[in-house]
């Protein structure tokens, strides 16, 4: 019985329990009226037979203003059901429809709402996240393919052994591009840990420009470095990767062409604020604390 009561719609329920609650109000008046002598029925036969009518039409007509009455009530949530039913990845834009912001309905609406815009909002990262990962795994597979292609139309052992050691520095610079969209999936995730450490500022930025590198042969750019020797700054070296990884990758997205780009670091007022220059102004900052070259 419970299991067919819960299966039943609320619309339904509430009817039902205005239908017994409306007998029982039938049943008191026809008490009251008894007690108070307003009703002085002449034999027993004439209870039974105002019960047996009164009852049942009673529970029907209660029955049905509660039904009336509780499909009017539920017409907003009928609505927001039926529009959540077209709602799909392609139509997050959409939003429930907010009669009264004050009632509870309208708060729930406008709850469901707001989840739909952080729903909006995720899946629009996830597209740019797709759309990145897939351009930076292009450059590394382009580059091997090529490779290949070259090492199996010259055939010779030693331009295959060559072949072989640039597809395996790809595959080191694919693996770093993984380790990249990780560390990025940590952070958004809010569990991307920081590990300070004391680096040298050169070697990262010569990392980064030979990762590049290919790409900016493709537009006709190149990539220098120009850092002090003994320049060492104190930071996550993954995070500084990341986020050196960005500033040159912007350099070469939106720089003229067959221009070189430069990655420099230098000290200014203890710190080592690197940075991507092609001869246009407002590359950007990442600033480090560091210690200055011996």
């Amino acid at each position: 019985m419970t299991g067919w009561w819960r299966r039943r719609s609320l619309r339904v329920r509430l009817a039902s329990w205005l239908a017994a609650a409306g007998v029982a109000i039938w049943v008191l008046c026809l008490r009251a009226a008894l007690v108070f002598e307003v009703w002085r029925p002449t034999d027993r036969a004439e209870v039974i037979e105002v019960l047996a009518i009164g009852l049942p039409g009673a529970a029907v007509l209660f029955a049905l203003a509660g039904y009336f009455v509780a499909g009017r009530l539920l017409a907003p949530v009928q609505q927001m059901v039926e529009r959540a039913r077209r709602l799909s990845a392609e139509s997050l834009s959409e939003r429930l429809p907010v009669a009264n912001p004050h009632d509870e309905l309208g708060q729930l609406a406008t709850v469901f709402n707001e989840t739909l815009q952080r729903l909006e909002d995720s899946f629009a990262e996830l597209k740019r996240f797709t759309a990145d990962a897939s351009h930076e795994l292009r450059t590394p597979l382009a580059a091997m393919r090529t490779v290949g292609e070259v090492g199996l139309r010259e055939g010779n052992p030693v331009i295959l052994y060559d072949v072989v050691g640039s597809m395996s520095e790809e595959v080191a610079r694919m693996n770093q591009l993984l380790d990249r969209l990780l560390l990025l999936t940590r952070a958004e995730g809010g569990a991307a840990p920081v590990k300070l450490e004391t680096i040298r500022v050169r070697d990262a930025l010569a990392e980064v420009a030979d990762a590049l590198a290919l790409v900016a042969e493709e537009r006709g750019q190149s990539l220098e470095v120009s850092c002090p020797q003994d320049l060492r700054a104190v930071a996550d070296p993954a995070w500084l990767r990341l986020a050196l990884m960005d500033l040159a990758q912007n350099a070469l997205r939106y720089g003229p062409a067959h221009k070189p780009i430069l990655l420099r670091a230098v000290v200014r007022d203890d710190w080592a604020p690197p940075s991507a220059t092609n001869g246009a102004p407002g590359t950007g900052t990442h600033r480090r604390p560091v210690t200055p070259p011996a």
